[in-house]
């Protein structure tokens, strides 16, 4: 009978071994019914990683270097996907010329306090723009109104064309902006919302979390319509809780650049801060990122972003 850390330490090295192999299988676009189960595996390489390189060595030093070699191959190849991520920036000085855009972004999950304490912060952060999502049920209008008060344009849809409520509400409060439209979708509570501040683009986008193949479908087509929404001509932001890290398939049909290095950083769950997978999101294109960081932690279960843009002198193309 094998000896029980054996047995243990064969069966870690095969369990990471094989969740990577299978998270190559939605990279793959191998999709279909067990589809969703692929893209969840696909959003832990950084967790992978560790779990690889950790096993591997305690394999080799019980002297189990085939344990081992499988553990550390795993792991070098979840690393490799880290280090490879690209499509990110950091932030840089501002041209003197530059008009500055400030944005806040947050998952809430229906938390009035949360609200509340996201608001506070923006207000401190002077933000143009708060994008919040999952608010609370009992968000009215005339509560949008007392906290973002310095934010006159406020957007909250509630119910679809057919009068239906929508559970899972987004919100939009905003700096003069020109509204767009708002876009719904079958079956789903996802909601973009969309409008132009100062000639840039913003787009607002929180689809379901693909917990099967139905929610998977609905988040990736939401997702799609977020990017196709925008003219990529012109400077744009699209900001939300996309249920997508960086090494998901679908996250790379939003365009843009993403705002902040997501190695490095987790949103959700919250508690975990950095060790938390980075599914919150602010994409950017035809301006300069100049300031970014993750929020402190509000009493949701997601960590708020912040970020500044400029928008250099003749940035915007000609009507």
């Amino acid at each position: 009978m094998p000896h029980p850390i054996r047995l243990i330490l064969w069966t870690l090295a095969g369990l990471i071994a094989g969740m990577t192999a299978l998270a190559f299988a939605d990279r793959l676009d191998l999709g279909g019914r067990p589809g969703w189960v692929f893209d969840l595996l696909s959003h832990w390489p950084r967790h992978l990683a560790l779990a690889g390189i950790i096993i591997g060595a305690i394999a080799i030093w019980h002297r189990m270097h085939g344990a081992g070699v499988l553990a550390l191959a795993a792991g070098a190849i979840n690393l490799a996907l880290i280090i490879g991520v690209g499509g990110h920036a950091v932030p840089q000085p501002a041209p003197k010329d530059a008009r500055l855009i400030r944005i806040v972004s947050a998952n809430v999950h229906r938390s009035m306090p949360a609200l509340e304490k996201l608001a506070n912060l923006a207000r401190d952060y002077n933000a143009d723009i708060i994008a919040a999502y999952e608010v609370p049920d009992e968000l009215k209008p005339e509560d949008m109104a007392r906290l973002f008060s310095a934010l006159p344009t406020h957007i909250l849809p509630s119910e679809r064309a057919n009068g239906w409520p929508l559970i899972r509400r987004s919100m939009l409060a905003a700096r003069d902006i020109r509204v767009g439209p708002t876009q719904m979708f079958d079956g789903s509570h996802g909601v973009i919302i969309s409008g132009t501040l100062n000639g840039v683009q913003i787009v607002t986008v929180h689809p379901p979390s693909p917990g099967h193949s139905g929610l998977m479908h609905d988040r990736d087509q939401q997702l799609a319509a977020a990017g196709a929404s925008i003219d990529t001509a012109r400077p744009f932001i699209i900001a939300g809780d996309f249920n997508s890290t960086p090494w998901g398939r679908a996250y790379a049909s939003v365009p843009g650049m993403r705002a902040g290095d997501p190695r490095f950083e987790g949103t959700f769950p919250a508690m975990l801060g950095p060790l938390g997978l980075p599914i919150d999101h602010i994409k950017f294109g035809g301006l300069i990122l100049t300031g970014y960081r993750t929020g402190p932690d509000i009493g949701s279960d997601h960590l708020p972003l912040f970020a500044t843009f400029a928008l250099p002198s003749g940035a915007l193309p000609e009507n």
